[in-house]
């Protein structure tokens, strides 16, 4: 590809994407993992999902700690997009994108929002196969 384009001009690795907070690792976050492969959430399907209504508190300079309301905790919330992925994934055949849907309890009171999402497989930075969950309309 060289050849034909040249050298790329920059590049964007997942871990670096990771690292800069544009998408959060949530595979190390649900024990067991449901998946074989990393899964990585948009920051805006975090927010939109995982940490809705949440207060991040800071612990120490490196850390924060996230408070969900009623009760609710991460990995329950990170848990339930999961599971809604696994039945998506398990509905929809053999495919590298599936469309999927959370609710969301966002204030702790019951009432569920619902969160459309989808979610790709592909390579990761090493060409292994990773995943990645994103609200429906982000790239």
């Amino acid at each position: 590809m060289t050849e034909i384009f040249g050298e790329p001009i920059c590049g964007y690795s997942r871990a670096e994407a990771i690292a800069d907070g544009e998408l959060v690792d949530v595979s190390q976050f649900v024990t067991p993992c449901p998946f074989k492969y990393p899964v990585a959430m948009s920051r805006a399907a975090y927010f939109a999902t995982i940490a809705a209504g949440g207060i991040f508190e800071l612990v120490t300079a490196d850390e924060e700690k996230l408070t969900l309301p009623g009760g609710q905790d991460f990995a329950g919330r990170a848990w339930d997009v999961f599971t809604m992925l696994l039945a998506a994934i398990r509905a929809g055949g053999s495919t590298d994108t599936i469309y999927f849907s959370v609710l969301v309890d966002v204030k702790g009171n019951g009432r569920k929002e619902k969160v459309d999402l989808y979610s790709v497989c592909g390579p990761g930075d090493d060409a292994a196969p990773v995943l990645t969950i994103m609200l429906r309309g982000e790239d």
